[in-house]
């Protein structure tokens, strides 16, 4: 079943440059030979060239957050992912190319970052923007490595656990490559410390192609609230409200749903995305998103109870609708398609308005509500206003109040719906949300896939198969994924 996504996926990754073995061969990209930082104009280049990078990585929008709907019980449409049967031996390919790309652009962050600091302050017009430079490219790394933690880490586990990622702050070579794994509780530190500066110092948001402050700032009150130690969620809800209200930077909701997933990557809505850029000379673009690009028009088999509340939601109009098929030779037409995120294919739309998205401001408003309902859980009301509050502020569709819920069960399934039906297959939200909200006593997961025996251990993926062997050190695999 579904084969030919993974028969596909190995011919893409075989040409795509950005799949290169990451510890096997010398490093794709040579800085500390082939460039050098040492003026302001250097500097921006170099934190330009992430960008660069992170659009030629091919698997870091839709296969991941498709692979975690697969997990969580909402699609039907990689067995593996669905199964949780991932493991080391298995060399899954999606896992390895999300490895390996996340550590290209790590090793990006990493080249601009060491290369600025070491560049005089005399040599920029201000050290403001000596700091705005060092501060978008230490977002990005944050960024990735609190991907690599979520994805290969054990995230769930308290500090002292020593299944935390493999941190890399120096330009990979050969020499010293061989790291063994942080704890849980550093690889957090080392990914706050990170975000924290990007905070402080990266540029305020001014379009969703670069990293700023209001995302970082938006990635550290997610990071707290899918952690969930002690101080989190209080933590988590003051960073919330700092953002919903600061109006003047421009990150704000588009109160036309359509305007959101017309605009892609220049939406107002999203704080940043994976840009792809102008890909009309070449079909990267259909393979970079498969997911959105194929599979969303021949796999739309989603659980029935995600589609129940989709369909009878006001928005559905706007989300779901006809598409044509992404192949050159199948004329046939669907509905019912996912038209909000479905591209359309290799071949009739390059050069569509597209894009995946992290973060968007809406979220904030359900970030909000969940966190009152852990802080206070006996305001049913308070927690469920700034859903309303978001839900009033949209002029197509018009949505109508959530109305009726009287106890704190009611409350935590309400947020969960509103989560799935806004967010669905767009980010990593509804799968964690599908293992932190319960429903009759359990997490949403297991009502999801009653039929699948599910483990903590399957909350993420295995270590790849070529990253354990190439170590000369011992590098610890993800318990029960060997």
């Amino acid at each position: 079943m579904k084969k030919f996504f993974l028969i596909i996926l190995a011919i893409g990754l075989v040409t795509l440059s950005s799949c290169d073995d990451y510890l096997t061969e010398t490093p794709k990209y040579s800085y500390t030979t082939d460039y050098a930082i040492t003026n302001e104009p250097t500097a921006k280049n170099a934190v330009n060239g992430i960008y660069g990078e992170y659009e030629e990585c091919t698997s870091l929008g839709g296969y991941i957050y498709g692979s975690l709907h697969c997990m969580a019980g909402f699609w039907d449409y990689v067995d593996e992912m669905y199964d949780m049967g991932y493991t080391q031996t298995s060399n899954n390919y999606v896992v390895s190319a999300i490895w390996q790309e996340l550590y290209h652009v790590i090793d990006a962050c990493n080249f601009a970052i060491n290369g600025i600091e070491k560049v005089d302050d005399s040599k920029f017009p201000s050290l403001e923007l000596k700091k705005e430079y060092i501060g978008e490219a230490r977002g990005m790394r944050g960024y990735m490595n609190l991907q690599l933690l979520w994805f290969f880490g054990h995230w769930f586990d308290k500090a002292d656990s020593p299944y935390g990622i493999i941190y890399r702050d120096q330009v990979s070579e050969l020499s010293n490559l061989h790291l063994g794994r942080l704890s849980v509780g550093e690889s957090y530190e080392k990914i706050l410390d990170d975000l924290k500066y990007a905070e402080e110092n990266a540029p305020d948001y001014s379009d969703a192609h670069h990293v700023n402050k209001q995302f970082a700032k938006a990635m550290h009150a997610k990071l707290l609230l899918v952690r969930g130690w002690d101080g989190d969620y209080a933590a988590a809800l003051a960073i919330v409200n700092e953002l919903l209200s600061d109006k003047a930077s421009g990150w704000d909701m588009e109160t036309d749903v359509s305007d959101l997933y017309e605009n892609g990557w220049d939406s107002k809505e999203n704080s940043f995305s994976h840009y792809l850029g102008d890909q009309e000379e070449n079909y990267a673009i259909g393979y970079c998103e498969f997911i959105y690009a194929y599979a969303l028009y021949y796999y739309d088999d989603f659980h029935e109870t995600a589609i129940d509340w989709i369909e009878n939601d006001a928005r559905y109009p706007l989300t779901f609708g006809t598409a044509k098929a992404p192949q050159a030779r199948d004329y046939t037409t669907k509905d019912n398609v996912m038209t909000k995120l479905y591209h359309r294919g290799r071949y009739y739309g390059l050069n569509d308005m597209y894009a995946t998205y992290p973060m968007r401001y809406v979220e904030l408003y359900l970030m909000k509500a969940e966190l009152l309902a852990r802080t206070n859980p006996s305001d049913i009301q308070g927690a469920l206003a700034p859903i309303n509050e978001m839900r009033a502020l949209y002029v197509n569709p018009v949505l109508e109040p959530i109305t009726g819920i009287t106890t704190h069960d009611e409350l935590m399934d309400a947020i969960y719906k509103e989560y799935v039906v806004t967010l669905f297959m767009e980010n990593e939200t509804p799968w964690f949300a599908s293992l932190r909200f319960e429903h009759n006593g359990k997490p949403w997961i297991f009502t999801l896939k009653p039929e699948i025996n599910i483990s903590s251990n399957q909350y993420c993926w295995p270590i790849p198969d070529d990253e354990i062997k190439a170590h000369t050190n011992t590098v610890e695999q993800n318990p029960g994924l060997k």
